[in-house]
């Protein structure tokens, strides 16, 4: 059985904005802003600093900032 290497590939940033209410359950109403192409050697830090400066050109408020990274298993 051989070793599995990990790859790092591309990752996404995700902004969860809160652009509303529901009328009849008053809980918020969430939708995602994505950005694709964040490289895998950027780091955390600099991701989440970027994150902000968008979060600050944003019409709704934050919910939620998230970062999926993603990775290719191979032998």
């Amino acid at each position: 059985m051989a070793d599995v290497i990990t790859v790092p590939r591309d990752s996404s940033l995700q902004l969860r904005l809160v652009v509303g209410t529901n009328p009849e359950t008053g809980a918020p109403i969430v939708n995602s802003k994505s950005f694709g192409s964040i490289k895998s050697a950027a780091l955390d830090q600099d991701v989440y600093d970027a994150a902000n400066a968008l979060v600050g050109l944003q019409k709704y408020t934050v919910d939620e900032i998230r970062l999926e990274k993603e990775s290719q298993l191979t032998e």
